[in-house]
């Protein structure tokens, strides 16, 4: 399932990267809840882009969720999240992951 955000979330987002800030967003849960997330990074994978995200109410805990989910922009330069079906997929995607967070010493998570 994908998730588009909107226009106000990705001018937020461009301005809380360019002044080292943390973005929060509100993911759309199937259950039909909502939980506010922190994008931790957006990372490259072969021909892909994905991105991670934490709640925020675990952004303090070492045991927090995890969210990664593939990361595209639409024509307009909108960021669009999708989920990632594949196993071996999800799995290789797990490890990049944990890449990323050795090269950038994410020591929070």
């Amino acid at each position: 399932m994908y998730r588009r955000m909107t226009m106000d979330e990705n001018k937020e987002y461009d301005e809380a990267i360019d002044e080292g800030e943390d973005l929060v967003l509100t993911l759309e849960m199937e259950d039909g809840t909502s939980e506010d997330c922190i994008v931790l990074a957006i990372f490259p994978m072969e021909d892909k882009q994905y991105i991670a995200l934490t709640p925020v109410e675990q952004i303090d805990s070492e045991e927090g969720d995890i969210y990664l989910y593939s990361y595209a922009e639409d024509e307009d330069g909108n960021p669009i999240l999708g989920d990632i079906e594949d196993d071996d997929e999800f799995e290789a995607v797990c490890d990049r992951f944990d890449e990323v967070c050795d090269e950038e010493d994410f020591e929070e998570l």
